[in-house]
């Protein structure tokens, strides 16, 4: 019986740390964003729901909104930066890393989003994520879009 105990907890702690647990319900301690693993590679993607930037924008907690377009096309996530892949490195040496960042662009599987989140994580900024279906994700949750003034 002790046996089955301490293999049940040992296998309930693995689950935990793969990130497959049950979230802590009431605790607030549920993260609305979760690593997912890519279709085809197997590569976990760092992503977030343009609800939950929503969200976190209503509520007004401190959110970095990274365009990673090299042409904006005339719109722009309000409140965002344009920060094109080949400056994230520039921009990243002055930035905060406990920073929560969300990147986004209009490719059809938000690849340079999460080109742009690959490096930043690379350069330590581990609260880096790719907004989920981009820029229209974003204009579908309401989030306001509006012309650069770049």
């Amino acid at each position: 019986m002790r046996m089955t105990k301490v293999v049940l907890g040992r296998a309930a702690a693995t689950l935990l740390v793969m990130g497959l647990g049950v979230p802590l319900i009431g605790t607030g301690l549920a993260a609305p964003s979760r690593p997912s693993a890519g279709p085809d590679s197997g590569v976990v993607k760092h992503e977030m729901s343009a609800g939950d930037l929503k969200a976190k924008l209503d509520k007004n907690q401190a959110v970095i909104i990274i365009d990673a377009r090299t042409d904006l096309n005339g719109q722009i996530i309000k409140g965002a930066i344009h920060v094109p892949l080949p400056k994230v490195e520039e921009w990243a040496k002055t930035a905060d890393k406990l920073a929560v960042i969300v990147t986004y662009c209009t490719c059809p599987h938000d690849e340079a989003a999460e080109a742009e989140v690959s490096k930043l994580r690379e350069l330590g900024f581990q609260n880096a994520f790719a907004l989920s279906g981009g820029l229209d994700a974003a204009r579908k949750a309401g989030l306001e879009i509006v012309t650069p003034t770049e």
